[in-house]
């Protein structure tokens, strides 16, 4: 019986729509936990206390490498790639000698360890209208491809 020409029809179709906008932009997000888990630190190598001090400032400082760079490159659930990016690398000066290659590429190998722990991830609901542009890119990429196939086509 809905649009049977009532005044209230037209305000039940904006309020129909308007929920539909929000539920729609209101998405999950995963975000990486600035707090490091404790798998992240390698402390399998530390003979003393004062070494394990000085490890844990670099596990540390990689794991802020994680938390300001590598996150918004890789997304929750996706896999890293084998060897480090090169955003995964140290910056401040008083690390300098934490940041060699070796360090680089061993904190590397525990991230890709821990990066799909549940601990690692924290589930936030954003609000997000991005859903409204990407599925233009989408019909975009895909008129480019049947473009390509068509034009391959032609004599």
């Amino acid at each position: 019986m809905l649009f049977i020409k009532r005044s209230s029809d037209k305000l039940l179709v904006v309020l129909a729509v308007a929920v539909a906008f929000c539920l729609l932009s209101y998405r999950p997000r995963s975000h990486i936990n600035a707090q490091m888990p404790t798998e992240f630190l390698d402390a399998s190598s530390v003979d003393s206390p004062r070494q394990r001090v000085v490890e844990e400032r670099l596990a540390k400082a990689y794991w802020n490498c994680v938390v300001n760079n590598i996150q918004w490159e890789y997304s929750y659930g996706s896999r890293l790639p084998q060897d480090p990016p090169p955003d995964f690398v140290l910056t401040r000066a008083d690390f300098a000698a934490g940041a060699d290659l070796s360090n680089r590429t061993r904190y590397w190998r525990r991230l890709q360890h821990v990066w799909s722990m549940p601990n690692t991830w924290k589930k936030q609901y954003e609000w997000d209208i991005t859903w409204t542009t990407t599925w233009m890119d989408q019909v975009k990429s895909v008129g480019g491809w049947l473009y390509s196939r068509l034009s391959a086509i032609r004599l």
